[in-house]
């Protein structure tokens, strides 16, 4: 998935669900910005330095990223036995994502059991890329081959490129067997907005979950109806998507996402020399790919950051310490499956 749904999606939902506003842009930011915090900085304030962690990027020839970046927060294993995961050769995956797998749907229990907004939004994050990115695994993998002769590598969705991200997406996964090969990605979306906004109703009190899977809010439908409204027409080649999302913000009255505000609030830097702006390439993968080299070879060095009085009070602040705590409890639910 990509801001259309992680950031204005979530933000829907949580404003139906019943948070106040200043709470729904906490919590949708909080999902939106796991996508865009490419880069590790060490920020000196106080006498101290503290280390933020990285919640995305492309370091596909390393071991170590996937298993610590791309599965606790992107690709997050689900169950073996579900049905829409058969594939034409007949293989399973331990860690293949499923979506509203039981593992995910505990990472999300326990976001919400903190009652921290930053936490809510990074475990709503994983849920939801669990229906963006079903069937692949966020390892680098030979199950995840899209397209056999690629010279992509195979981690996560990369072979498939951005398919299962458009929201208004329609592709064909000729791995799997028969009707499953055939993704509608307005329906599987449609289907983890109605999951997230369980959990958010759950949360505010709006609902409250019985022992039927099939129970849902009693307002869904006319949620969801809502929501396809905003989406519009098929869109086949997702060139209306700035469209929809200045629907989405005069429809609903909507904050539009910027992805440096956190930043720019809680540390110092100079934006006319800074690189911040490179870092921050979303899928030019290339120039990612080139960054990283020339810090990896030690040609570039990243420069440490000052924080301001206020870091140990910002979002920034406060969001990095949230990731944390979510790769901490993403680790003891997969205790033995990783």
């Amino acid at each position: 998935m990509n801001i259309e749904f992680h950031y204005y999606m979530t933000y829907i939902l949580a404003k139906y669900a019943g948070l106040e506003e200043y709470d729904c842009i906490t919590v949708a930011y909080s999902s939106q910005y796991v996508d865009n915090n490419l880069v590790g900085h060490r920020i000196h304030t106080d006498g101290k330095a503290y280390e933020t962690t990285v919640t995305h990027n492309y370091s596909w020839w390393s071991d170590w990223f996937p298993l610590h970046v791309y599965v606790p927060f992107h690709f997050f294993p689900g169950d073996l036995t579900y049905y829409g995961a058969r594939r034409t050769d007949g293989k399973r995956h331990r860690l293949n994502t499923t979506p509203g797998g039981q593992f995910v749907r505990e990472l999300a229990r326990r976001a919400f059991s903190t009652g921290n907004l930053y936490r809510i939004g990074l475990g709503l994050h994983t849920l939801a890329d669990s229906w963006a990115h079903q069937n692949f695994t966020g390892t680098n993998d030979e199950w995840n081959t899209y397209s056999p002769n690629s010279p992509i590598p195979k981690v996560g969705h990369a072979d498939a490129i951005t398919a299962p991200d458009a929201i208004t997406g329609k592709w064909i996964d000729s791995r799997l067997e028969g009707e499953y090969q055939y993704i509608d990605n307005e329906a599987r979306f449609l289907e983890a907005a109605q999951c997230l906004y369980g959990y958010l109703c759950e949360y505010t009190g709006k609902w409250q979950r019985t022992t039927d899977p099939a129970d849902h809010p009693d307002d869904w439908e006319k949620v969801r109806s809502r929501i396809k409204y905003l989406i519009g027409d098929y869109d086949e080649f997702n060139m209306r998507q700035t469209e929809r999302i200045n629907g989405y913000i005069l429809e609903e009255e909507l904050l539009e996402y910027n992805k440096y505000d956190w930043f720019r609030e809680a540390v110092h830097y100079n934006e006319s020399e800074s690189k911040l702006e490179d870092m921050f390439k979303g899928y030019d993968k290339l120039a990612w790919f080139k960054e990283e080299f020339l810090h990896k070879t030690g040609f570039l060095k990243k420069s440490p950051l000052v924080g301001r009085d206020s870091f140990y009070f910002s979002h920034y602040f406060n969001w990095h310490e949230a990731a944390k705590e979510h790769v901490k409890d993403a680790r003891l639910i997969l205790k033995g499956v990783l």
